[in-house]
């Protein structure tokens, strides 16, 4: 197995505060029968389930106040390392309403704290004294305000650049900049993007149905760019196009308890699995099977023996467009 660090990019960051109810009933007042507050955001969900694989991983992003240093006493306690650059305003806090009957959640996202353009050239002169050839960069999550549209695409081609692999989890206009940066320079070395269905959906204007009319659409996508594909489907599992696979993933059902963070722990499996060198039909059983891991608990947080014995549950298929 390859030596390599995954570089987590998470430009924003949170604390997350989890309150679980018994029935969450909107509009109404709701007694809150536990509360948990860990780091959170896209980025600290990826390095926890890296590091739940024995990874080494390097968190890159911006914090502030006594949140943020939350954020870096968390990185801390994981064995992260710290890279994150100081600002001036204060790290958002995302409360998180976890329905226990339901293992249903409610989010509400905070926008986040104002970064510069100084900062955010901070954290890519950061990022490129870190990255070195076979290593893999991750940029994931919302942009705080201030940030430039194209950064996700920027840390994409830093990585590439560098001999890294990038793989971008992003939506909406940042997702958008991704393919259209792509489309523009043809970029060597491995580009992956993994948004879900939905985010996708957003991006190309039309709806996407089902597994067949996604995987037609990225086939479409990596003909004008060249980037490979891997798109989640929920319970449904992903599909991952490269030009050369077709394959779709489903995923092994678990008794959900919160599956916010699931879409972010199988990034971090997919991730990881592309540092060791996986094939891609493997890459996407250990990705699945942490994306299942993790709606069987409580935090976002994988159980390393949950995740191996999913393992052997997942079924990956190279009949992608259902043809």
């Amino acid at each position: 197995m390859p030596a390599f660090t995954l570089h987590v990019v998470c430009p924003n960051p949170a604390v997350d505060r989890l309150q679980v109810v018994e029935r969450f009933r909107p509009f109404e007042v709701n007694r809150v029968a536990e509360v948990r507050s860990l780091p959170g955001g896209k980025g600290l969900i990826v390095c926890r389930g890296a590091r739940r694989l024995g990874a080494t991983v390097t968190a890159h992003g911006f914090v502030g106040g006594g949140t943020g240093q939350v954020i870096r006493d968390g990185c801390g306690d994981l064995g992260v390392h710290d890279r994150h650059v100081g600002i001036a305003g204060e790290t958002r806090v995302t409360p998180v309403v976890i329905d226990r009957a339901t293992g249903r959640s409610t989010v509400l996202n905070e926008r986040g704290p104002e970064v510069t353009a100084a900062d955010q050239d901070r954290l890519l002169a950061g990022l490129a004294e870190t990255v070195s050839p076979g290593d893999v960069v991750v940029a994931t999550g919302s942009l705080p305000p201030g940030s430039a549209a194209d950064l996700h695409a920027r840390v994409a081609r830093l990585a590439l650049d560098r001999g890294a692999t990038a793989v971008v989890d992003a939506h909406g206009e940042p997702l958008a900049r991704v393919v259209e940066d792509a489309r523009a320079t043809r970029p060597a070395g491995r580009l992956v993007v993994k948004p879900n269905a939905e985010e996708l959906s957003g991006v190309l204007g039309r709806p996407l149905p089902d597994r067949a009319a996604t995987t037609a659409a990225v086939r479409e996508l990596h003909a004008t760019t060249g980037v490979t594909f891997v798109v989640t489907l929920g319970v449904d599992g992903a599909v991952w196009v490269d030009g050369v696979d077709e394959l779709a993933v489903d995923t092994p059902r678990v008794d959900t308890v919160n599956a916010t963070g699931s879409g972010d722990s199988f990034l971090a499996g997919l991730a990881v699995a592309l540092g060791r060198g996986d094939d891609p039909a493997s890459a996407l059983v250990l990705a699945s099977a942490m994306g299942a891991a993790n709606a069987a608990s409580l935090e976002p947080d994988v159980d390393p023996a949950l995740v191996e014995r999913l393992r052997h549950e997942v079924t990956v298929s190279r009949e992608a467009t259902g043809r």
